[in-house]
């Protein structure tokens, strides 16, 4: 098994003062919403076998709400993975750092990332991504990549899908200021790969796989 020291870590001071101090302030300004099974996410915390955490992306907000939706417990083990672009500002730059964020390119052929991040589920961390590559622009879920799932099951991972509605209403892209706006975050029920494909899955049993996670979502999403 890797090291854990090797895999980024977040700054679990930072983490829990963003959950104590910032988490309230976030839920009442945007009147949050959250529904989900505190037991089964307390199951999960305690379980030694990590999980790919997956959430639709249509807002800046997308990161810190999903992390308000599964806990605390959770959010101690993650490893989270951002857009390459995030490093180019100042404004970004110092929170990719201290959230312990692996610099990720959006179409994930970055080989360098996917091995720090196989890395990190193999020490049992539990992974932070948004299978969309990028924001969507008119809130519509689009297509996934593959990664995510190549990752949950080379790691023997759980996949725990997020669905958001209203984070594209608060903060757009193009808005520099979030705008208070109702929003909705579902927790839906962990999804094991194991399941559904092999040990030889080719890339079209990937493709149907990674499909069925996206139905669940959109699901998550209009419930």
């Amino acid at each position: 098994m890797a090291e854990t020291s090797k895999v980024p870590q977040p700054n679990l001071r930072f983490m829990w003062l963003l959950f104590v101090v910032f988490g309230p302030l976030f839920r009442v300004y945007f009147r949050i919403t959250f529904k989900r099974d505190e037991q089964r996410l307390n199951e999960l915390a305690a379980d030694k076998r990590p999980v790919v955490v997956i959430f639709n992306h249509s807002s800046h907000l997308d990161v810190p709400l999903t992390g308000l939706a599964v806990g605390i417990k959770l959010m101690y083990r993650v490893t989270l993975a951002g857009k390459q672009e995030l490093l180019d500002s100042w404004r970004t730059r110092w929170l990719m750092h201290v959230m312990g964020v692996i610099p990720l390119r959006r179409d994930m052929t970055d080989t360098y990332a996917a091995r720090v991040l196989l890395r990190a589920l193999l020490a049992g961390r539990n992974i932070l991504l948004a299978p969309e590559g990028t924001r969507s622009l008119d809130g519509q879920i689009h297509s996934f990549h593959v990664g995510f799932a190549w990752l949950a099951h080379k790691a023997n991972a759980l996949i725990l899908p997020v669905g958001i509605r209203g984070a594209d209403r608060a903060l757009p892209k193009g808005l520099p200021l979030p705008r208070p706006r109702k929003i909705t975050a579902v927790v839906g029920d962990p999804i094991d790969p194991q399941q559904f494909l092999t040990d030889k899955a080719d890339d079209a049993a990937y493709r149907d796989f990674v499909e069925m996670v996206r139905q669940r979502v959109i699901g998550l999403v209009t419930e």
